[in-house]
């Protein structure tokens, strides 16, 4: 049985919540707007990226021949931006991005969204951009395993793409019909996320507003896919409106918890282990999120990338909320 938690359970959840008007629990004063406007220097923010400074990182989905990167402090400030000049096609839409100390920031480039021109590209701490792998589609999301191999979503092409930091030994880990999309927004696989024991690579299909996953075979395979939680099946069975609408981003706590940016319904939602909606983070007033794309934990704190499309990217801004458990570490 799906549950939710309401506000009679506030007792048996940290997930304190109260009933929203669409008639499941919804958080609002927990949101709070993190930094100055992005509109000039960062436009449409999607992914984003912490280090182990506190540095936050987030790409800018423009489509502009420079993209910027910027780059903020633990406190909001913008302390500089990183461009990233466009490739062959003359156009740069940053999507996601993944740091990993000791390698970079690693950062998609959706380009035009045609067949070839997508990248895969890496940030120094210099600042300096380098190529490590092309002929992507619609890349997206970036995951890495604990050994080292990093895993590129392609929400256009229907594929997981597996391949090691310098591009090398690339295979297409996963594909089919489960990672496309007839849906609205028309982007089929998106995030990417490990569970802690990496049983499973879970992923979100943001036009059919689904969270699927892999098991990861002792070969490092994919095996059979698995529906992990539908956001129509969850409407019918809760009476709500809008589970996993336009599912983007996502990232599990250390308690198991996978957190979804639903980018249509405007809300992060909480899927506990077994797959039920626990939680629903919309923001209030000025402070609301305003198409959530992209999510990174520092310790309890969840910092969130709003796109901002349905409002011509005038509302382009960070986000910041203090989540009941400290975030999934993403690397040792």
């Amino acid at each position: 049985m799906m549950r939710f938690a309401l506000v009679a359970a506030v007792a048996m959840s940290p997930f304190l919540a109260a009933a929203s008007p669409g008639g499941g629990p919804s958080f609002g004063t927990f949101v709070r707007d993190f930094g100055p406007s992005l509109v000039a220097d960062c436009p449409n923010p999607e992914g984003i990226a912490v280090d182990r400074n506190g540095l936050v990182y987030a790409s800018s989905f423009a489509f502009q021949p420079v993209a910027n990167i910027c780059v903020l402090d633990s406190a909001g400030k913008l302390l500089r931006k990183i461009p990233v000049a466009a490739g062959a096609t003359g156009s740069a839409a940053l999507l996601g991005m993944l740091d990993v100390p000791g390698e970079g920031l690693y950062v998609t480039d959706f380009a035009n969204g045609t067949p070839g021109n997508g990248r895969l590209l890496r940030v120094d701490r210099h600042g300096h951009v380098g190529a490590v792998a092309g002929g992507f589609t619609a890349p997206n999301a970036i995951a890495r395993d604990r050994h080292g191999n990093l895993f590129v979503s392609d929400s256009f092409a229907g594929t997981i793409t597996r391949l090691r930091k310098d591009g090398t030994h690339r295979i297409t880990w996963a594909q089919g019909a489960p990672l496309t999309t007839t849906g609205q927004p028309p982007f089929g696989a998106n995030g990417l996320a490990f569970d802690a024991e990496e049983r499973y690579l879970y992923v979100a299909n943001t036009g059919d507003s689904t969270v699927l996953r892999y098991p990861v075979k002792a070969d490092g395979s994919a095996g059979p896919i698995e529906v992990f939680a539908k956001g129509s099946a969850l409407d019918a069975a809760t009476g709500t409106a809008q589970s996993l609408h336009g599912a983007d981003g996502i990232m599990f706590d250390a308690a198991g918890y996978l957190w979804v940016c639903a980018n249509q319904a405007n809300e992060l939602q909480v899927l506990s282990p077994e797959g039920e909606v626990v939680a629903r983070y919309r923001g209030a007033a000025g402070a609301a999120l305003d198409f959530p794309a992209s999510i990174v934990f520092r310790g309890q704190t969840l910092y969130v990338t709003n796109l901002s499309l349905a409002t011509g990217g005038v509302n382009s801004k960070l986000s910041v909320i203090v989540a009941p458990y400290p975030g999934l570490p993403l690397w040792p």
